[in-house]
């Protein structure tokens, strides 16, 4: 996918927020839109004038291409990487996600930025232990994930309660941030987040009115542990309290 204003603006916010910095890579090489229109534009002007004072929008933009470097560099990461299956965009990395990552990617980077590619790796489980294992103890991953209304825009559409169960529970992923983002100009401030299951032992309930004819982005950021967990079984959180409530 690219970078338009809306995610832009949940970069920026989430990057300065939590102080991020260092080895950056995202997995595809992400084009950058940019603004568009309407209050999605003006929420990523606003984005720029706090946090990346002295800068414009077009200092943000390669003039060269349309790829997404230059942006991530003016957030202040030391590096900027990008990963893909092929050579096709001259990815720097190139890895097949359905394989496991060899130790030259183990521990390497600070921050991964998933921008809408493991929904279209049909071994998902395969390429988020990848993610794991290339994230130094303490980095952080930030999704940017379909989960409504994308129907065959790849083989999955991302739900919170993989978030919570498989990079909260089964990981022991603290989940700083989770947030269901509509991706149109028009619908950006309509936004909702969610209850967490792991502590009321439901599914997820979502908490705001999401507009029924927008597609919806899961932002999500997630840090991983300093000491590695063992990495336990991934069950949805209504089953495992009825299993429980059988015994």
């Amino acid at each position: 996918m690219s970078i338009p204003d809306v995610l832009g603006t949940l970069l920026i916010e989430t990057t300065k927020g939590h102080q991020l910095g260092g080895a950056f890579l995202m997995l595809g090489r992400q084009g950058f839109v940019g603004s568009r229109r309407g209050v999605a534009a003006q929420d990523f002007a606003a984005a720029i004038a706090t946090h990346l004072p002295g800068l414009t929008e077009d200092d943000l933009r390669n003039p060269d291409n349309a790829y997404s470097e230059t942006f991530f560099e003016k957030l202040g990461f030391d590096s900027v990487d990008s990963l893909d299956f092929s050579e096709f965009e001259n990815a720097s990395i190139i890895h097949d996600l359905t394989q496991p990552v060899g130790e030259d990617l183990t521990a390497r980077f600070d921050v991964i930025y998933d921008g809408g590619t493991c929904e279209h790796v049909f071994e998902l489980p395969t390429a988020y232990r990848n993610i794991d294992r290339m994230l130094k103890p303490g980095a952080v991953l930030i999704g940017h994930s379909p989960c409504n209304n994308w129907i065959n825009h790849g083989f999955y559409q991302i739900t919170p309660e993989m978030v919570y169960g498989f990079w909260q529970k089964a990981m022991g992923y603290e989940v700083l941030d989770l947030l269901l983002q509509p991706i149109r100009p028009a619908h950006a401030r309509k936004t909702a987040r969610t209850t967490n299951p792991n502590e009321t032992g439901v599914r997820p309930r979502i908490r705001g009115q999401l507009p029924s004819d927008s597609p919806v982005i899961l932002h999500y950021v997630v840090r991983k542990p300093l000491t590695q967990q063992a990495g336990g079984g991934v069950y949805q959180t209504d089953y495992m309290k009825r299993w429980s409530d059988d015994e």
